[in-house]
């Protein structure tokens, strides 16, 4: 990276209202130390008590989402352990902002964009039964093979956000159509 370069990613940043931000490749050792770091950033920004962990809890499932299912290196040839992504911390007036983005398998992309879009469709009241619900679904293996856990990554962020989340898809010229770039944000 050039001067010129690194200068405008820092302004860009600056006028963003950045705090926090990570690139490269995310594994357990590495989420462990993001929300550690983040941790400490929360407590210099004087975060209150329910405010923190809503951007914990809702920083804990993104960086969980680009390890558990990101897609590899495009050229497949990675040397580095983990997923690539990147996830980054900002505030903009009272309110914060959660961002990431990571590769996916192009397959992925339908599948998750009708689930986000059924999110930003529902009020606050929907999405907690939607919660609720799923905490009590014991049969979540088989309506969603594809999710590691119970489905309630994506009705977490949702549930803490203040509007409706964002998510956008692009694509991956490298990967030959393997691959998507798929980015998503909340607002807490």
């Amino acid at each position: 990276m050039n001067l010129k370069s690194f200068e405008r990613f820092q302004d860009g940043a600056a006028n963003a209202g950045l705090v926090y931000f990570y690139t490269g490749c995310f594994d357990s050792e590495m989420v462990k130390f993001l929300t550690h770091s983040l941790k400490d950033t929360l407590e210099q920004e004087n975060a209150s008590g329910p405010l923190k962990r809503k951007l914990f809890s809702s920083f804990i499932e993104m960086a969980q989402n680009i390890l558990h299912y990101g897609g590899e290196a495009a050229d497949g040839a990675s040397q580095k352990p983990g997923k690539p992504g990147a996830i980054g911390l900002g505030k903009s007036g009272e309110s914060w902002w959660i961002a990431c983005g990571n590769l996916i398998p192009i397959e992925q992309v339908v599948r998750l964009s009708d689930k986000l879009t059924a999110l930003q469709n529902m009020s606050l009241a929907d999405i907690k039964a939607a919660y609720r619900q799923q905490l009590a679904n014991d049969e979540h293996e088989a309506t969603d093979a594809l999710s590691k856990g119970a489905g309630l990554g994506l009705l977490t962020i949702a549930r803490d956000s203040r509007q409706p989340i964002e998510f956008e898809f692009a694509p991956h010229r490298e990967s030959a159509g393997r691959l998507s770039y798929f980015y998503l944000k909340t607002v807490i």
